[in-house]
């Protein structure tokens, strides 16, 4: 169970060393040909620099728990293929069955606990539009975990009039033992001037630790992008274990060149 556990934790930080592995079976001349091609100026710092600031925040509600999260996440590039990133996160969970709303926490007399997640990271940028997150950090207030996680996000077919994107974000909880896995599949179905709207599937998988079978839930989602603002927001809805779900989140982002 253990061994499961930490292969899991590892999938993302396998996708990486897969390229570089691939890379190594190439004969030496070819493979500093293939490298220099592939990433021209890995060593390089990047110049201007770009310091991106993300806001982010959701909520998901179901018959046996209900969560809200809000954060911020800092990434500064370092190369053009490396930056490095901080991310602060707080939570809201309210663990119950059939309350009223999570959003309205003195409507039901079911547990609350908050807490806050402080993680640090490297951002790979392994080609055009595919990116891995790699970061690990500590809860403080009413978790006291340690955790560690990789986000994974890649785009393909950029020239069609369909991009479609695939991602997934896994996630170790050394307090419960549990791993949990996310993922999501959406397209571009329409794009205009100032906006994108988005559609697709997407779940979760939680297994580990106190859970004595694998869960999860999943289910069709809805995504709206206006570039002006730099503004996402995206909503899914579905079944699963907590039974019926719906979630949204929101994300703005904010951008300089130095």
């Amino acid at each position: 169970m253990a061994k499961n556990r930490i292969s899991r934790v590892s999938m993302t930080v396998a996708l990486a060393l897969a390229v570089a592995l691939s890379a190594l079976t190439i004969a030496p001349a070819a493979h500093a040909q293939w490298f220099n091609d592939t990433y021209p100026g890995f060593y390089s710092l990047q110049t201007p620099g770009l310091l991106r600031v993300t806001a982010f925040g959701g909520g998901f509600i179901s018959d046996k728990y209900g969560v809200l999260q809000e954060g911020t996440q800092v990434e500064q590039s370092v190369t053009p293929y490396i930056g490095v990133f901080g991310r602060a996160t707080g939570y809201q969970l309210w663990i119950g069955g059939g309350f009223e709303s999570p959003l309205a926490p003195s409507s039901g007399s079911f547990p609350r606990l908050n807490f806050g997640r402080f993680q640090g990271g490297v951002d790979f940028t392994l080609f055009p539009g595919t990116h891995l997150y790699v970061s690990a950090g500590h809860d403080v207030a009413d978790s006291d975990a340690s955790v560690v996680e990789g986000d994974f996000s890649s785009w393909i077919f950029l020239h069609s009039m369909h991009p479609l994107n695939g991602s997934f974000s896994s996630m170790h909880d050394f307090q419960n033992g549990v791993t949990s896995t996310e993922i999501d599949l959406q397209a571009i179905l329409f794009s205009a001037e100032k906006y994108m709207i988005l559609g697709g599937v997407g779940g979760a998988m939680y297994n580990g630790g106190f859970l004595t079978s694998a869960q999860g839930q999943g289910g069709p989602d809805l995504g709206f992008y206006y570039r002006p603002w730099q503004l996402g927001v995206s909503a899914q809805a579905g079944y699963g274990n907590a039974h019926q779900y719906g979630q949204i989140s929101m994300y703005k982002q904010l951008s300089w060149f130095e």
